[in-house]
């Protein structure tokens, strides 16, 4: 026999049965039956599922061994009669604060915590039963805004907490972006300066090798200029001898016009002085090619060393450079 075929009207009487169970899939096919006695069994618990039953406007369960009742209990909108009597409950959850409808509730013989059983009451008549149903729905709606205000105040607690993590983090990043960005304008500076001071260096380098060069060649110049002057007084002293031969020549030749002859002695004595001015002559030439030569190949020698110094210089620039950029 199915339950529909135990429905009477709208109850359904399951009372007196010895059930440790209830049979919540039966009792959803039985949607006509709104009251509901389960009373006088050995039911323990309330599955979940029992709250899916919001059909049902009255609930006996009077002298059981329930214990506590399901969370979600309070989907029962519907319920407006309640009956716990004698059963082991000592608190109800917070959901039971949705039971709007809830008209009459009895907890009597119930171990309740001691705040729940001073607001129930003692239920010992039905207008007490009244208003314990109004009492203790108020008392759980009080309990839940209780909680909804310390989740509410622990949601803040962590969304600021949150927020301040946050703005840690943030600082955290935003002082890492700041030390890299000063790390990398470091870099920037140190090769900056380095490269400047590399430059440095190769101007004063090249500044000292200019000079050095300019010293080098005002010396040489000044010892051309030596040896030039040198060698023009060379020349100069032997157009002097020239002349002087010449000038001795035309004077014995103006004065041979006035004698009649010209004594051996004389002769001798001008051949003489034009051999020693001769030899003169050309130990002066002697010298001067004695000189100039050793000078020409110095000079050659030190226009080399300058072009190769110069190139030997040049080289080592262009490897620098070519280091530096790479």
């Amino acid at each position: 026999m199915s339950l529909r075929d135990k429905v009477e009207g709208h109850e359904l009487d399951l009372s007196l049965n010895v059930l440790t169970e209830i049979p919540v899939k039966e009792l959803a096919a039985a949607s006509k039956a709104t009251h509901l006695d389960l009373s006088c069994n050995h039911i323990q618990s309330i599955p979940n599922d029992f709250a899916t039953l919001t059909h049902l406007v009255k609930i006996d369960l009077s002298k059981n061994k329930i214990q506590e009742l399901p969370a979600n209990f309070g989907n029962l909108g519907n319920l407006q009669y309640l009956d716990l009597y004698a059963n082991q409950i000592t608190n109800l959850p917070v959901s039971f604060s949705r039971l709007k409808n809830l008209k009459w509730l009895d907890l009597k013989n119930n171990p309740l915590e001691p705040k729940l059983k001073n607001i129930a009451g003692d239920c010992l008549n039905e207008k007490e039963c009244q208003e314990c149903a109004k009492k203790v729905v108020a008392y759980m709606q009080s309990i839940e805004s209780e909680l909804e205000r310390e989740r509410q105040k622990k949601l803040k607690a962590a969304r600021e907490k949150e927020a301040v993590e946050r703005a840690k983090i943030e600082r955290e990043l935003e002082e890492q972006r700041r030390l890299k960005k000063l790390e990398k304008e470091k870099r920037k500076a140190e090769s900056r300066a380095k490269r400047e001071a590399q430059n440095l260096q190769q101007n004063d380098i090249q500044s000292s090798h200019e000079r050095n060069s300019n010293l080098q060649n005002k010396s040489e110049d000044e010892q051309l200029k030596a040896n030039k002057g040198k060698g023009t007084s060379c020349i100069r002293k032997f157009m002097y001898i020239i002349l002087a031969v010449c000038f001795i020549a035309l004077i014995g030749f103006v004065w041979g016009i006035h004698v009649e002859y010209f004594s051996v002695s004389d002769v001798k004595s001008v051949v003489e002085k034009v051999a020693v001015t001769s030899h003169s002559f050309i130990f002066e030439v002697k010298e001067l090619v004695l000189f100039y030569v050793p000078k020409v190949k110095e000079f050659c020698l030190k226009i080399i060393h300058r072009y190769m110094t110069n190139v030997t210089y040049f080289a080592s620039q262009i490897e620098q450079l070519l280091a530096l950029y790479h």
